[in-house]
C-alpha cells in the first residue's frame, strides 16, 4: 500500500512549495497543469523513477558571497514531501536548542534563548561568566553524505512504521542526499563571482560524497539532524547547560573559566570522528560575557540587546542607493538589488513599491527586536520620510514603514 506517495499528501507538498515560489516561471508552469503534472510527479515516486531534475546555480551577494544552488519547482515539491512526512519525528529528535528551519525556532526564538541563557549564568546580571563561540569550517560543503544517510536511516528504523514505508522514505532520502547538482545545472551568475567563493564554500571543490546545496529547503532539515549528534554530545557527555546552536554557529556559556579548559578540541576531536567535521580555529571566540556576544545580526549584551553595524551599514548603503530614484521619480528605478537572492526592475508601479517596502520592514523586523528606538526613528527621518513625496509614514513607535 502507497503511504507516502499519495496524491493527497503531494498536493499538500505543492501547497507548501508555492508559498514563496508561486510566482516563479518554473511553479507557474507546473502549476498550468497541476494535476497532470502532479500525476506524473507521483507516479515516478511510486515506481522509483524519480530522479531530481536542473538546478539553478547563482551566487548570492548578501549577507556574503555564497554559492546557491537551487532545485527545480518540482523537485522542491519532493523536498516538502519528504519534510512534512518526517518533521515530527524530526523534532522528537532534535534538542530543544538547536534553532534554524524549526517551527517557531528561527532567528529571534535563538537570540531570545541566549539572552535567558546569559541571564541565568550571570545570576541576574550580578556576576561575570564566560562563553566560547564555535564554527564549523564550510560546513554545508563538508557534510559527508554516507554519514548523514547512516544517521537518517538509524531514525527512520526505529519508528513504529511498516516496512514499506520505512523503504520508502529511506529510497527518497537516499536520493535526494546523493543528488549531485553540479552534474546538471544552469548558471544564473557572472563567472566573475564563482571566481570570489572560496574553494571549500563550493560545491565544485566539494570532495566525492560531500557537500549539501545551499538553497534547498531539504539541505536545511538534513544540516540539523547531521549535527543532532554535536547537539546530543555537548547536552549529554559535555553536560552542558547553556547551549544554544542555529545551523553550524553554535554558543556555550558558563559561569567558571575552567570549565572551557580543552574544550575546543573535544569539540574538534567529536567531530573529526564521528562527523568527518571541523572546526574554522579562526573563528573561536572566547570572552567574558560582559564583552558582549555578536549572534545573527544582534550585539548581545547583559540585559540589553543591540543591532549590529554591519546589518545598519549594509540597510543604509540599500536606501542610499534606492531612496534619491525613489524620491518623486519611482520610473528611474531599474534593477536595484534589494533582496539577498533577487534583482528587481522596478518601473514605477504599486508592486514594485510594495517589493521595496517588504525589504525595509524586513529590516526594521529585525531592528526591533533589540534596542532600536533612535535607529529607527534616525533612519526613518533621514532616509524615508520624504519618500515619494512623504507617502512612506511610520506609528509612533517607529516598529514599521507603512505606505498611504
Amino acid at each position: 500500500m502507497n503511504e507516502i506517495f499519495t496524491f493527497e499528501k503531494m498536493y499538500k507538498a505543492y501547497l507548501d512549495c508555492r508559498k514563496t515560489k508561486r510566482n516563479t516561471i518554473n511553479a507557474l508552469k507546473f502549476e498550468y497543469n497541476l494535476e497532470r503534472n502532479i500525476y506524473q510527479l507521483q507516479k515516478e515516486l511510486e515506481t522509483k523513477t524519480y530522479k531530481p531534475g536542473r538546478s539553478i546555480c547563482f551566487v548570492a551577494k548578501e549577507p556574503s558571497l555564497r554559492e546557491i544552488f537551487a532545485a527545480s519547482f518540482r523537485d522542491r515539491v519532493v523536498h516538502h514531501l519528504l519534510i512534512r512526512e518526517i518533521n515530527k519525528i524530526g523534532e522528537k529528535t532534535l534538542i530543544f536548542d538547536t534553532f534554524s528551519c524549526r517551527k517557531s525556532k528561527g532567528t529571534h526564538a535563538a537570540v531570545a534563548r541566549l539572552k535567558n541563557f546569559i541571564k541565568k549564568a550571570t545570576e541576574n546580571y550580578k556576576k561575570e561568566a564566560f562563553y566560547i563561540q564555535l564554527d564549523i569550517s564550510g560546513f554545508f560543503m563538508a557534510i559527508n553524505h554516507n554519514i548523514l544517510y547512516k544517521i537518517f536511516e538509524k531514525m527512520i528504523l526505529k519508528q513504529k512504521k511498516t516496512n514499506h514505508w520505512k523503504n520508502d522514505m529511506l529510497w527518497l532520502a537516499k536520493n535526494i542526499i546523493f543528488h549531485k547538482p553540479t552534474e546538471n545545472y544552469i548558471i544564473k551568475s557572472p563567472p566573475s563571482l564563482f571566481d570570489l567563493i572560496p574553494k571549500r564554500k563550493s560545491l565544485f571543490g566539494a570532495k566525492e560524497n560531500k557537500g549539501l546545496p545551499i538553497g534547498n529547503y531539504s539541505s536545511q532539515f538534513f544540516a540539523n539532524l547531521y549535527l543532532n549528534e554535536l547537539d546530543q554530545f555537548v547536552k549529554r557527555n559535555l553536560e552542558c547547560e547553556y547551549y544554544v546552536r542555529y545551523v553550524d554557529d553554535f554558543i556555550v556559556l558558563n559561569k567558571n573559566r575552567s570549565a572551557f579548559i580543552n574544550f575546543e578540541n573535544k569539540i574538534n576531536n567529536f567531530l573529526q570522528k564521528e562527523l568527518d567535521l571541523e572546526l574554522n580555529f579562526k573563528k573561536t571566540k572566547f570572552c567574558p560575557i560582559s564583552k558582549g556576544i555578536e549572534f545573527l545580526g544582534y550585539f548581545i549584551k547583559p540585559g540589553y540587546v543591540l543591532v549590529k553595524q554591519s546589518v545598519v551599514k549594509r540597510f543604509k548603503n540599500k536606501l542610499n542607493n534606492v531612496i534619491p530614484s525613489l524620491t518623486g521619480n519611482p520610473h528611474s528605478l531599474v534593477g536595484v538589488d534589494f533582496r539577498p537572492y533577487r534583482t528587481f526592475g522596478f518601473r514605477g508601479n504599486d508592486k514594485s513599491i510594495q517589493s521595496v517596502l517588504a525589504t525595509i520592514n524586513s529590516y526594521y523586523g529585525h531592528f526591533r527586536y533589540a534596542f532600536s528606538f533612535n535607529l529607527r526613528k534616525a533612519i526613518f527621518q533621514k532616509h524615508l520620510s520624504m519618500g515619494l513625496k512623504g507617502k512612506f509614514l511610520a506609528p509612533p513607535n517607529y516598529n514599521k514603514i507603512i505606505f498611504k
